[in-house]
């Protein structure tokens, strides 16, 4: 056995234990720790709405757009905080690449990329850019884990990622219907200001986008659940 072999040996061993520790986790907690139920993701969107939840105007529309942003900001943040969480499992594996995360995490490598990216590009000296108190209550909770790990940390964060993506999608759905109700009788340019859309032909876009993955309202897409299967 040569000296890299011998290096080797604990890193793998390492990487056996942490990948047992999860699936041990997963199926103590009945997959996570983590849990929310689809009504949970309209009370985040109603939390960003300051409470409202009936949209009938153009200001309503720009008070949409303005809440869905700063939602999606808070979005992004639990996905920075996932993003660095699997760059710590990739050390921990030992590995360079993302494959580990389809069956362990549920994850596609492309998330997973595209989440270390936000990671690697956080602002240094905003302490918010890769955490919010909710990222905290799930690193406090992993802390505490007798067998806590990044790759439980990557678990648990991924499904608070799941729930503010959710409750983001909402806020969207809500505003394609609104902008189609009211596209009947207010004027482009009042509907561009209230969407922050620099084009009408953009804005069809987004209305096309939406309808093509979530549909009309009633569509069963539109039901948010917590999900355990691979997103491809």
């Amino acid at each position: 056995m040569s000296l890299s072999d011998t290096a080797s040996a604990p890193s793998r061993a390492g990487a056996a234990r942490a990948l047992e520790d999860l699936r041990w986790h997963r199926e103590f907690h009945r997959q996570s720790q983590f849990r929310w139920w689809d009504t949970e993701a309209a009370l985040v969107a109603t939390e960003f709405t300051r409470g409202q939840d009936h949209f009938q105007t153009v200001h309503d529309l720009a008070h949409l757009e303005r809440q869905r942003l700063a939602l999606a900001d808070y979005t992004s943040t639990c996905q920075r905080a996932l993003g660095h969480a699997l760059k710590q499992s990739q050390r921990l594996l030992d590995t360079r690449d993302w494959h580990f995360a389809s069956d362990a995490l549920l994850l596609s490598p492309r998330i997973c990329e595209q989440s270390s990216y936000l990671a690697t590009w956080a602002d240094p000296y905003d302490p918010t850019a890769l955490s919010n108190p909710q990222v905290q209550r799930i690193q406090r909770s992993c802390e505490r884990m007798m067998f806590g790990s990044p790759l439980i940390l990557s678990w648990e964060l991924s499904h608070l990622w799941s729930l503010y993506r959710a409750a983001e999608t909402l806020l969207e759905d809500t505003l394609v219907d609104l902008t189609i109700e009211l596209s009947e009788a207010v004027p482009n340019a009042a509907l561009l200001w209230a969407t922050q859309m620099a084009s009408t032909s953009g804005l069809r876009r987004r209305i096309s986008d939406q309808r093509s993955s979530r549909g009309e309202p009633g569509d069963p897409r539109r039901r948010p659940c917590q999900s355990y299967t691979l997103q491809r």
